[in-house]
């Protein structure tokens, strides 16, 4: 039995795939696993391409692109192992660093959800752990207000800037692009709301983990390289109108702070 099911979610990302899955490969991990890799554009020179150069991948053809969370759902509904975990195809794996995450996540059974360290490709370091938003958060940190006394003061209470991004802590979520799932915790708490097309599940999922009593946390001694851009930063308000990423974004916001309105914080 796999200790672990890597699950991707690719649409029209033929080259990074590629260099993923090769990145697993000569990664030589040190436990069982499993990959699964759901393509949300079925039929394209991707799925031909994981058919014949990666045969060890189980790869879903879903009926089109369907989302994140959707995509993610229909690979948890097969996955075996122990734990899942969720990558991005801009993610970029080494040897020994998956091994790290997966002891320490072995070290803390109440904790349902870890996020590793993610670094840009000049190894300087990205923020991928935080508090959960209020429903400025997004307003400050796509207006001017950001520039503000009190939208510096907000953005970095939710970005955990006092923190240390070199010790080990809870957070109230860790970015999705990485992201080790306990599949004893998905049992619990359900897998991924597929109301969000893209953006804030792993938000939602974090959340629901804390509601139920598990925990987040997040682990630097593993490091892994993160292509990130934010597609949805169009650098202002007007561009926003103009940027289907950017709409997708706040769509997502809209329905999570619908989702839990009302909502006593569960930590």
């Amino acid at each position: 039995m796999p200790k672990v099911t890597f699950i991707t979610v690719c649409f029209r990302t033929k080259d990074m795939v590629r260099m993923l899955l090769r990145g697993f490969e000569k990664a030589g991990l040190a436990f069982p696993y499993e990959y699964i890799l759901v393509n949300n554009a079925p039929g394209d020179e991707t799925s031909q391409m994981v058919r014949e150069l990666f045969p060890w991948v189980k790869l879903i053809e879903a009926p089109g692109n369907i989302g994140y969370g959707a995509g993610n759902n229909l690979a948890l509904a097969q996955a075996k192992g122990d734990y899942v975990m969720t990558v991005n195809p801009d993610i970029v794996v080494f040897p020994g660093q998956l091994e790290k995450l997966i002891a320490e996540a072995d070290k803390r059974p109440e904790v349902g959800v870890f996020g590793p360290r993610l670094l840009n490709p000049d190894r300087t370091m990205q923020r991928s752990f935080y508090r959960f938003p209020t429903t400025l958060i997004p307003v400050y940190r796509r207006t001017p207000l950001g520039r503000t006394s009190r939208g510096k003061k907000m953005i970095a209470w939710y970005l955990m800037l006092e923190h240390d991004p070199t010790d080990v802590m809870e957070a109230d979520w860790v970015l999705g692009g990485a992201q080790l799932i306990r599949k004893r915790m998905l049992d619990e708490v359900g897998a991924f709301d597929d109301r969000f097309f893209m953006y804030f599940e792993e938000v939602d999922l974090c959340r629901r983990a804390w509601i139920k009593g598990w925990r987040v946390a997040y682990v630097p001694q593993a490091e892994l390289i993160h292509f990130h851009t934010r597609e949805s930063d169009t650098g202002s308000v007007f561009g926003a109108l103009f940027n289907r990423t950017t709409r997708v974004h706040i769509a997502s916001a809209v329905k999570y702070f619908l989702k839990y309105r009302g909502k006593v914080l569960p930590r």
